[in-house]
């Protein structure tokens, strides 16, 4: 498959979950009892991670493809776009901040720490979406 095929593929793919995760987050779940809510909870959580990954790799591919960069770490990668004026300092320390939440996940599990991270979770969606806007 061609990079640019990828790029098209893999946008669409963020598109679709940058989607799905907003519905998760404006969706409303009062009427659920510990048990449901938690497992919501969950689901918005793995929806946020699934949407980092993306969006560090679409980013990736993008620069490859329209700026001749490789890079192969997520924060390089967003530092990278930074420094090519692709995105604001704002938007860097916003994407910046989605991995760091990612890898806390993925290598820790404190309630109070995964606690912060889901309260997070709408500035993270909004980050995507001007992430989605710069593509």
């Amino acid at each position: 498959m061609e990079l640019s095929e990828k790029y098209s593929i893999e946008l669409s793919n963020l598109r679709n979950a940058v989607t799905s995760f907003e519905k998760a987050i404006d969706a409303n779940y009062d009427y659920l009892d510990s048990i449901g809510e938690d497992l919501i909870k969950n689901g918005k959580i793995q929806k946020f991670e699934y949407c980092a990954e993306l969006a560090w790799k679409i980013s990736k591919i993008h620069l490859e493809i329209f700026h001749g960069v490789i890079s192969n770490s997520p924060k390089n990668v967003y530092k990278t776009m930074f420094q090519l004026t692709l995105i604001n300092e704002k938007e860097y320390l916003d994407l910046i901040r989605t991995i760091e939440d990612r890898n806390l996940l993925r290598h820790n599990y404190k309630e109070s720490m995964y606690q912060e991270v889901y309260d997070r979770l709408p500035a993270h969606l909004l980050a995507f979406q001007c992430l989605i806007a710069k593509m």
